[in-house]
């Protein structure tokens, strides 16, 4: 059994083959850079266990060097992602694993595939594929659709829905035509202003024009499948 909960914006707490998994933290609820409409669903202090981060870049959403250092001082989690981001951040430099796309390997029995993402320069965004346990998610972080996505398949997809500088809905909805995905959770939507999405639209679209299965998360949510 696995399992996955939505904490918010792009932070996921992934339970696969025996490891916790953790996408993009980023744990502020009154950030100085933009007002954060939907606070997060945990604190670094929430996280007794973590043993992989991943991140997928460095924009302040996505790579929070403060919540990162205080679950790293906690759990000596393995810190995953891109070199500009992982320079950010002031933890023991054994616990930094810097990748590039095209890259794979496994980490504490998680076999990871880092691929492309379409979001600002190249690659300085990636994305993730997450395998363990006979379990495969796609973690996209930011990045529009693209043709590349024609190699992605998984058993859920976590996409970004919001738009401005990633997928909007309607992009999401394309990226999963490309891809064979069987169940997609929408992420990346309402945190700010101009990334407003209604997520039960996004699941009728899905519904409609894919083979796909929307799961809808609000934060603190989680599902196991």
């Amino acid at each position: 059994m696995a399992g996955i909960r939505f904490i918010g914006h792009a932070c996921f707490e992934i339970e696969l083959g025996g490891r916790v998994i953790l996408t993009d933290p980023w744990l502020e609820k009154n950030p100085v850079e933009e007002t954060r409409l939907v606070p997060p669903a945990a604190v670094p202090e929430s996280f007794r266990r973590v043993d992989v981060i991943l991140i997928s870049h460095d924009h302040f959403d996505h790579c929070s060097p403060r919540d990162v250092e205080l679950i790293c001082e906690r759990t000596q989690a393995q810190v995953i992602g891109p070199e500009d981001a992982l320079m950010r951040l002031e933890i023991n430099p054994r616990l930094k694993m810097p990748v590039s796309v095209g890259e794979s390997f496994s980490v504490l029995g998680v076999y990871l595939e880092v691929i492309d993402a379409k979001h600002g320069e190249p690659g300085s965004s990636v994305g993730f594929i997450i395998s363990a346990a006979g379990k495969r998610i796609y973690f996209a972080g930011d990045t529009y659709d693209f043709s590349g996505m024609t190699n992605i398949d998984c058993d859920i997809a976590l996409l970004p829905i919001g738009g401005t500088y990633t997928m909007d809905m309607l992009g999401a909805v394309k990226a999963l035509k490309l891809m064979r995905a069987k169940m997609v959770v929408p992420m990346h939507y309402d945190t700010f202003a101009r990334i407003k999405a209604d997520p039960d639209d996004f699941a009728k679209r899905v519904q409609q024009n894919t083979r796909s299965k929307p799961v809808v998360l609000m934060p603190g949510q989680a599902f196991s499948f």
